[in-house]
């Protein structure tokens, strides 16, 4: 007869390796991104949707950093693996000074880099592209990410800032 205390130590680290994921959980992320706004999911002022969890970010080895956008939302990133996700804030609008902004003029140029925002309802991502024209706000203008892939095109969001909409 085996008696159990040699069967519990190894399936107690096999359930301890299952529990540890590589990733990070993202209704822990949620979490702390309710903590921050001091606003629950949904709620005024709170994200618009929980992260979404097929999203695979590796797990941050160090604090994960969150700041408020002025493109209503906030930041989570890891510094040390250099991940970032953008969550929409609940009843963000546009800012005054963005409604009354002139439409006439160029806001982005040729070759400038930007940001290109990716949006989704329970999340964003952001990366570097380059203009390939110029363009106004609400402009649908050709962006490059690298010389070598294909143009995307894009809407002129602000200054530096070009999104892709659903």
């Amino acid at each position: 007869m085996m008696p159990y205390h040699r069967l519990a130590i190894p399936m107690l680290s096999v359930l301890t390796l299952a529990a540890t994921s590589p990733f990070e959980d993202t209704a822990r992320l949620d979490q702390q991104v309710a903590t921050h706004l001091n606003a629950a999911i949904g709620e005024a002022g709170g994200a618009r949707a929980p992260i979404d969890a097929k999203l695979k970010l590796k797990r941050c080895p160090a604090a994960l950093q969150l700041s408020r956008t002025n493109q209503n939302a906030v930041l989570v990133s890891c510094a040390a693996l250099g991940w970032r996700i953008f969550v929409p804030i609940q009843g963000g609008q546009l800012q005054q000074s963005d409604r009354v902004r002139r439409t006439d003029e160029y806001i982005v140029f040729r070759n400038q880099p930007l940001t290109l925002v990716v949006k989704r309802p329970s999340f964003s991502i952001s990366y570097a592209v380059v203009a390939q024209k110029n363009g106004r706000i609400g402009d649908y203008i050709p962006v490059r990410a690298s010389r070598k892939s294909k143009d995307l095109m894009a809407r002129v969001s602000g200054s530096g800032a070009v999104e892709l909409v659903q």
